[in-house]
């Protein structure tokens, strides 16, 4: 039995016709939200930048926001002329910027921050503890990248000084700035040893790859990073202790750059493989 329905057609099509009205309106209505949220942000970064005096890094957003300052500007937005403004004379300000000034300023500002460059720097070249962290700098773009012995790439910004200080003082805290436990780490090293070979089916003994004990803890610990392993190897390393449960962990050493991890001792070495022998 068909149920009686007691709208008319013309009222059903009212429903149909505002439905699709409303939609397109809410459509606008969304896409005006986010466009004004846009506008907002880009002025909040800009507003930041200039309270660093970072010029570059002002000219960097505002280039990556062309097609939205193109529509600013079709749609004569009320604030457009001001954001030309500020990127006319951030131009002038930044072409007044030398190339040749930038290794003194950065040694200037890194002497400041207690970051001291190695000794081996050299424009665009820079590094620092040793050789871990590398930096370099491209004059054409005015960009910064900072890589280290497990990423050529960490990061990639545009070449203010005092960003590229504050972001490299963040990298190294990351790094050399945590608390370390050998007893824990060994711990934590046998532990994953012994799953790998068991799940292998090698005997205790055996060794194995460091990239397997890498690779598992990248699957089984939340925010594991690769750097941040080698240096606590290597801290292991530099302490000695390296004995637990009447087994001593011994490392293997490698050619194979790309497999292995570069120990930052005073003797760099490539390590390839670890096992544990028993005492």
């Amino acid at each position: 039995m068909t149920k009686e329905n007691f709208f008319s057609d013309h009222l059903f099509h009212l429903a149909e016709e505002q439905t699709i009205n409303t939609a397109q309106k809410a459509k606008e209505l969304k896409a005006q939200a986010e466009e004004a949220a846009n506008i907002q942000k880009l002025w909040e970064d800009i507003t930041t930048f200039m309270q660093h005096g970072w010029l570059f890094h002002i000219l960097d957003i505002m280039d990556k926001q062309d097609l939205l300052l193109k529509k600013m500007k079709v749609d004569n937005h009320p604030t457009i002329s001001y954001l030309e403004e500020i990127y006319q004379f951030t131009q002038e300000q930044a072409t007044k910027i030398k190339p040749y000034n930038f290794p003194r300023d950065l040694q200037n500002a890194c002497d400041a921050a207690n970051l001291p460059l190695d000794r081996d720097s050299a424009h665009p070249n820079y590094k620092f503890e040793n050789g871990f962290f590398q930096l370099h700098i491209n004059d054409q773009k005015r960009t910064a990248r900072l890589g280290n012995y497990e990423s050529a790439k960490l990061w990639e910004l545009p070449a203010d000084i005092e960003a590229i200080v504050e972001a490299i003082k963040r990298e190294h805290k990351r790094v050399f700035g945590r608390e370390f436990d050998p007893k824990a780490f060994l711990k934590k090293l046998r532990k994953q040893y012994l799953e790998i070979i068991k799940k292998d089916k090698f005997s205790d003994g055996s060794s194995i790859p460091v990239r397997h004990i890498t690779r598992q803890l990248s699957r089984n610990e939340k925010g594991f990073r690769t750097d941040e392993f080698l240096i606590d190897l290597s801290r292991l390393v530099e302490k000695g202790l390296i004995e637990i449960g009447g087994v001593r962990l011994e490392l293997q050493h490698t050619k194979d750059t790309n497999q292995g991890l570069l120990l930052h001792i005073e003797t760099k070495r490539y390590i390839g493989f670890i096992l544990f022998n028993k005492i």
